[in-house]
Parts: structure tokens; C-alpha cells; sequence
């Protein structure tokens, strides 16, 4: 797992953020309901932590390798 955690320095923050906006996207779009009603606030906690958790993490500047 250390290889792909390292492939990916750099980039790791801007994926995972790219992954989580896919949901709301589709939800507002209607093209599929993939949250339960009354989610979409902690969707949106948990969004926010996850961002704040991996900033706090990152050594690197984005996009960059060291």
C-alpha cells in the first residue's frame, strides 16, 4: 500500500476531493438518488472533516513530488 500512497503523493487531497464531489453531483442532477433523504448535511460534515484531516496530513505542495 506504501507504493500507491507514494504514486500518488502530490495528488492525494485533489482525488479524494474529486471522488466525494462526484455524489452531490449526481444527486443534484437527479440522474441517481445515491444518498438516503436527509444525508445530504452529514455528507457534507463528513466532506469537510475528511479535507481538514488529509490538509493537515499533506507534506507536499499540489501536484508536486518531493
Amino acid at each position: 500500500m506504501n507504493w500507491l500512497r507514494n504514486k500518488l503523493k502530490g495528488y492525494r487531497t485533489i482525488l479524494v476531493n474529486t471522488l466525494l464531489t462526484v455524489m452531490p453531483i449526481l444527486e443534484m442532477t437527479e440522474l441517481l438518488s445515491v444518498l438516503p433523504d436527509g444525508w445530504q448535511n452529514w455528507y457534507a460534515i463528513a466532506m469537510a472533516v475528511i479535507n481538514l484531516w488529509l490538509r493537515s496530513i499533506t507534506t507536499t505542495p499540489m501536484g508536486k513530488k518531493l
